[in-house]
């Protein structure tokens, strides 16, 4: 019954939003398209931090140094953060006269930024992940957008670079999910996170407010929080491609997410007053439903986990008592399938289900559409059905355990 009630919560809060988001994104195509090209183009700084990144800074570099924009508008500086490998060496192979190679004593990467910001001669701060590579024409289509004084900030829609794997493609659907969810947050100016693949500031706001915070883990998030704390706004140039190495193994997976929801959990303490009415539908309804939605999940999945796993070993007690020939594989089959599929497929549970991939379908054809690029994703997305929701909900277990018990968790030192 318990499992009944929060299934149809959830489903509500679910249809609610995701019918709020598809009509926001309708009203907001107008204010999208009304952007305009400046008749002279501002200066772009592209700043890549860099710790131990020997195998991927250079194609990180040459993708940045390939940008179609004017070479007298654009600055590239990389920022070697201490590293003990060839990172810094790799960097200074690369020769162009807008490249800058700089190295400094290991200290994270918001002081790696920060380093390159003071330095920066562009009225534009490109940040762009070390791991990362970028469309040539991802710049151009985000300048339209600071013609908007209130928009502080513009981030690029980011994909999984050529995903092979289990794990590599439940990122995949994730992160193509996330081109309509950042599409929706932008229409109703609630978002709050600046990915570090190639998100464009403006200088301004830096000399005013602050650089990087120093120590956060999630120092994007922290920044798109303070940003959209200090009234400003963060658009989303869905056109606009960014390609990330995604992890490939579950440990390096792990860290990775344990670090991201832990910063998150912290940001949104530290920001606690922006869950009000004075920031509209950030503050009433994106921000509390991410909340609401992390606890359905947890308590969802791991209900009905530990419940199937009751069932199961119920049923297999009850099949060892009538003498039941597990030998007989055609006998097991045929139980599974008479019993548990139409148990299944009986229960109310599965409409939401049905309602759930349908929906799915429709976010993978939007994202397709917008990004005008061609994605393989049918075998991502079963893959993605069958282990993400588990996935989700283990991160976020053990990024609890790490928030109640403050263990230590760091970036690149």
């Amino acid at each position: 019954m318990l499992r009944e009630v929060l299934v149809y919560i959830s489903t509500y809060i679910g249809l609610f939003v995701i019918s709020y988001y598809i009509i926001s994104i309708i009203m907001h195509k107008r204010i999208y398209d009304s952007y305009k090209m400046p008749k002279v183009l501002p200066k772009v700084t592209v700043i890549i931090p860099a710790y131990n990144e020997e195998e991927g800074i250079i194609s990180t570099i040459k993708s940045v140094l390939e940008v179609d924009y004017p070479k007298d508008k654009m600055e590239v500086m990389v920022v070697d953060d201490g590293s003990k490998d060839s990172t810094y060496k790799k960097a200074l192979s690369v020769k162009d006269s807008r490249l800058s190679v700089y190295t400094k004593s290991n200290g994270g990467k918001a002081t790696a930024l920060n380093f390159g910001i003071k330095k920066a001669k562009g009225s534009l701060i490109d940040t762009m992940d070390a791991d990362s590579t970028v469309a040539k024409d991802a710049l151009i289509k985000m300048i339209p957008f600071f013609s908007n004084q209130r928009i502080m900030c513009v981030s690029p829609s980011i994909l999984v670079d050529k995903p092979r794997g289990i794990l590599q493609r439940v990122q995949q659907i994730e992160y193509l999910l996330g081109v309509f969810l950042r599409r929706a947050f932008a229409s109703v100016n609630a978002l709050h996170i600046t990915p570090g693949a190639f998100s464009a500031y403006r200088k301004d706001f830096f000399e005013k407010y602050g650089g990087f915070e120093v120590g956060n883990l999630t120092e994007d998030m922290e920044m798109a929080l303070r940003i959209q704390y200090n009234g400003y706004r963060i658009e989303s140039s869905d056109y606009s491609l960014a390609y990330t190495t995604a992890p490939n193994k579950f440990l390096p997976l792990l860290k990775q997410r344990r670090r991201w929801y832990f910063g998150l959990a912290r940001n949104f303490m530290k920001y606690s007053e922006i869950f009000s009415r004075k920031f509209g539908e950030m503050g009433l309804i994106v921000l509390p439903t991410a909340v609401l939605t992390i606890f359905f999940s947890i308590f969802l999945t791991s209900y009905i986990l530990i419940n199937s796993l009751l069932d199961l070993k119920r049923t297999f007690n009850l099949l060892q008592g009538i003498n039941f020939n597990f030998m007989s594989w055609f006998k097991l089959a045929d139980f599974t399938l008479s019993t548990y599929l139409t148990s299944i497929f009986s229960n109310p549970i599965m409409i939401f289900a049905i309602i759930f991939v349908a929906l799915l379908i429709f976010y993978m054809v939007f994202a397709k559409k917008r990004l005008q690029k061609e994605e393989h994703v049918k075998f991502s997305v079963i893959v993605f059905l069958a282990f993400y929701s588990f996935l989700f909900s283990f991160w976020w277990l053990i990024s609890i355990f790490y928030a109640l018990f403050y263990r230590k968790i760091s970036w690149g030192k």
